[in-house]
Formats: structure tokens, C-alpha cells, sequence
């Protein structure tokens, strides 16, 4: 999520150059649910001691209103086809 919220960074401001300036959040889309609620939680966890550069990262964005992390599901993730090995087909 970090390596992302950065490039979305660096894009918003290549489009603020441009003289566009977005309305809403980017949309950070990501598996993990219990990054998005560490993100989304101001409360400090105790257990994130080995993440905390990045998630200083992430939540800063966070609450300055650049970005807005959503969940995706695994069903609809496109790039893990590309990734992984196929299985048997889901009906």
C-alpha cells in the first residue's frame, strides 16, 4: 500500500501541474482488510512496530483526504490471474 499511496501521490501531482485538480480521494484498492482498518483506525496498535515507517506513510495520505482505501475481493482480481496458477473454474 505504500509503495502505491506514493505513486498516486506523484501522479496527483503531475495532474495538479497539468492544472487539473482532483475532487475526491484516488482510490487504493487492496486485499487486506486489516491493513485498510490500521489505516482507517487513528487508534496506535501496538503490534505494527515493524510497519510503522510505512503506515505513517499511508495514514497521512489517508487523513489528508489523497487517497481512500477500498476493499477488493479475490474473486475480482484480475492481475492474480496473470500471476498464479489457474485452477478449475469457478460457475
Amino acid at each position: 500500500m505504500t509503495d502505491l499511496t506514493r505513486e498516486l501521490v506523484w501522479i496527483q501531482d503531475i495532474l495538479i501541474d497539468m492544472g487539473f485538480v482532483p475532487k475526491t480521494p484516488m482510490r487504493l484498492y487492496c486485499d487486506n482488510m486489516s491493513a485498510i482498518y490500521i489505516v482507517q483506525n487513528p487508534v496506535f496498535h501496538e503490534r505494527m512496530k515493524h510497519i510503522e515507517v510505512d503506515y505513517h506513510v499511508v495514514q497521512r495520505k489517508y487523513d489528508a483526504g489523497i487517497i481512500e482505501p477500498n476493499h477488493v475481493s479475490f474473486a475480482s482480481q484480475l492481475a492474480d490471474s496473470l500471476t498464479k496458477p489457474l485452477g478449475r473454474s469457478r460457475v
